[in-house]
């Protein structure tokens, strides 16, 4: 079939037309798998608790869940409660699988020169869940006791975490210089002053004496978390 010169003028500009929408459409596609959002916006993550000091989230990431490409712009740390198989894509770097176990303890401390970038997939075949604790000054502003014991899951200048065992039926007093996270691992009846129960966590401040009590029958573990 023979094309008139006119027509076949208007047929290549059409189809460099089509080639310009086509790098658009895929030039566009790619920020949008690339472009990154605010931790506190992303969906797996779930905020507890802030104020100027903290924040407190929490991770719940079912079977063949993907976060999005997101940012932390604050030091953390963080405890897995329920640890499992992940695929991790750091910004920048080659994605890899690994195998977090339960209560492994992690995070990042030096956002001061720059966030940190990435996204993670649960591939297991049941729930990932994190607790994390953010330190928002970025600075170290409370003085660590020289007392306590290093028992630590975790040890740095901004956060430590450490794994407390009590036996049925037996208490502990915690000794601490800075805001304190208390995370009951176990979920057994945990009692703190007057009474009162940790179901989950609690935060108690740098002023407040922590007396914490198992009230079971069972061995309860428990995290302490605190900022410094």
């Amino acid at each position: 079939m023979f094309l008139s010169p006119f027509f076949s003028w208007i047929a290549i500009l059409y189809l460099a037309s089509m080639r310009r929408l086509l790098v658009i459409y895929f030039l566009i596609s790619s920020l949008n798998l690339f472009s990154q959002i605010p931790v506190a916006e992303e969906p797996l993550h779930y905020i507890l608790y802030e104020d100027e000091e903290i924040r407190v989230l929490e991770i719940i990431a079912l079977p063949g869940d993907t976060a999005l490409l997101h940012q932390h712009d604050y030091n953390y740390c963080y405890i897995a409660t329920q640890g499992g198989k992940m695929w991790l894509e750091d910004l920048g770097k080659e994605s890899r699988k690994v195998l977090l176990p339960t209560h492994y303890a992690g995070g990042k401390f030096n956002l001061s020169e720059g966030p940190f970038t990435h996204r993670f997939a649960n591939i297991d075949e049941h729930d990932i869940r994190f607790f994390t604790l953010e330190h928002k000054l970025g600075k170290v502003s409370n003085t660590r006791l020289e007392s306590l014991s290093h028992d630590f899951i975790l040890d740095s200048d901004l956060f430590t975490i450490r794994k407390l065992q009590l036996n049925p039926l037996s208490a502990a007093k915690i000794p601490h210089s800075g805001t304190v996270i208390v995370l009951n691992l176990s979920r057994l009846p945990l009692a703190y002053t007057e009474g009162k129960e940790i179901e989950y966590w609690r935060r108690f401040t740098s002023k407040e004496p922590i007396y914490i009590q198992n009230v079971s029958q069972d061995t309860l573990q428990c995290a302490i978390f605190e900022v410094y």
